[in-house]
């Protein structure tokens, strides 16, 4: 939680602590402070002392913001309803879906107190990390009652270095928690910015506040994940696009065709810079296709974690101007290719590819009949022109690409000229308004034909590197 967010009243927080937990303030804590220490656009912290004289954070809820999230969520579904009509290779609801979901469960305190105890659970066995106990007798919907956990923003480079921390290890560990999340445990922070993420001055362990921004990645996504990886390691890229297809980031029926043949040529030189003309000599045309086609699509559920691991750059970034992402992967990576390369020389390897074998000639012999019906048949509708075979001409494609672009930079060019000549006669007219008026649109359509023409000559220059 931020701490230059304008926070309410702590009258009002009084007021819903009290409505919540059925109790007056002095019989819930033995002391209150009414000034919050940390306030956000969901809610606001206060400092309080229990009985038992535990130093605790009561974060309440603002007034009236679910009524407000109704209003607001209601006219973006209708957004993303729309964008999805135009553009079929996204999942615009898919992604509000998520999103609803996720601040609907954020602005449930309930909900934040047991992504905590769990988050906290994952992370026993960790020493530098330190999560909040949550006091359920103390907390509701709107009020959560969490161990006081003092500490200095992650992103506070100077109070860290004032106070003696490694500041290369610390960002090394704010990426290596995450890492651990994602990969390990399947259940991570998706709101990882520095407001949410401190480290203990006198121990540099970090400290995660603010869970009710959390994601879970299934165990069934998370095997095509790591699978993906295994393919790109082991360079085989039939695994990979089937990893891709089962993550639904590739649409089942495009051309897989293109995508494998792409896929593999960068799975091959991943280890090295490959050339322009090199890459377009070997696979431009399967680039055109997929470039033509848009087969790749981005699930909802990778949203979060992109958007957390662009945070945790900015952060290690700034703790460290030489941080490198890959260098703290690494460990992890050589963790997951041992665990893959173990599962699959594990003592039972032969038996199960035998058994795999077997079963696979079974079902061979079993299906042949249908197969033969099957290529008997087609071959028949082949024969009396009931069956079409579609060949994709892409060196047709791409004429047609040049000539639409081409077309449209005319328009364009005659959209500018026409409104050029319409100002320049209401100037002349002394009509500053509308002329002024005209004179943008000019520039809007110049600027538009320009971005063609330069669309063009760059279409030009990717068809003349495929040739030779």
């Amino acid at each position: 939680m931020q701490d230059r967010v304008p926070a309410f009243s702590g009258d009002k927080a009084v007021e819903i602590i009290e409505a919540d937990l059925g109790r007056p303030i002095t019989e819930l804590f033995r002391s209150f402070d009414r000034n919050p220490i940390a306030a956000a656009s969901l809610g606001q912290v206060h400092r309080a002392v229990m009985f038992s004289g535990e130093e605790v954070a009561v974060k309440v809820q603002r007034p009236g913001l679910k009524q407000l999230f109704d209003i607001d969520l209601a006219n973006f579904k209708v957004l993303a309803e729309q964008l999805d009509k135009q553009d079929e290779n996204n999942d615009f609801k898919g992604i509000f879906d998520e999103c609803a979901s996720v601040l609907y469960q954020e602005i449930d305190y309930i909900n934040e107190g047991r992504n905590a105890d769990r988050f906290r659970r994952n992370f026993r066995n960790e020493a530098w990390v330190r999560v909040p106990i949550v006091y359920w007798g103390l907390s509701s919907t709107r009020v959560l009652t969490l161990e006081y956990l003092p500490g200095v923003k992650i992103s506070d480079k100077a109070r860290l270095k004032a106070a003696s921390l490694d500041l290369d290890l610390l960002a090394s560990r704010a990426t290596e928690s995450y890492l651990i999340q994602i990969l390990r445990q399947g259940f991570f922070h998706a709101d990882p910015h520095p407001g949410n993420v401190a480290v203990e001055p006198s121990t540099g362990r970090l400290i995660y506040y603010d869970f009710g921004m959390m994601g879970e990645i299934v165990p069934d996504v998370r095997e095509r994940l790591l699978d993906v990886f295994y393919g790109i390691y082991r360079k085989d890229s039939n695994l990979v696009v089937q990893s891709l297809v089962a993550l639904k980031v590739v649409k089942a029926g495009g051309d897989l065709l293109s995508i494998r043949r792409s896929i593999a040529y960068f799975v091959e030189n991943i280890t090295q810079q490959a050339e322009r003309q090199e890459t377009i000599s070997r696979i431009g045309e399967d680039l055109f296709a997929i470039a033509i086609d848009q087969p790749f699509r981005f699930p909802a559920t990778f949203t979060f974690v992109l958007r957390a691991f662009s945070t945790l750059e900015g952060i290690g970034k700034t703790l460290n101007p030489e941080y490198k992402f890959n260098a703290v992967a690494a460990p992890y990576a050589t963790e997951l290719l041992n665990l893959q390369d173990a599962q699959k020389n594990a003592g039972g390897l032969l038996l199960s590819t035998l058994q795999a074998q077997a079963t696979e000639i079974g079902s061979a012999a079993a299906s042949m009949p249908l197969t033969i019906k099957r290529m008997d048949t087609t071959l028949g509708q082949l024969e009396s022109g009931d069956l079409k075979l579609r060949v994709r001409v892409l060196e047709a494609e791409r004429a047609a690409r040049r000539s639409s672009v081409l077309q449209l930079a005319t328009m364009n060019t005659i959209g500018a000229a026409t409104f050029l000549n319409v100002g320049t006669l209401l100037a002349v007219n002394h009509l500053a308004g509308g002329a002024t008026l005209s004179m943008a649109l000019s520039a809007v359509f110049a600027y538009m034909t320009f971005s063609g023409f330069k669309r063009v000559e760059k279409l030009d220059k990717f068809e003349k590197d495929l040739k030779n």
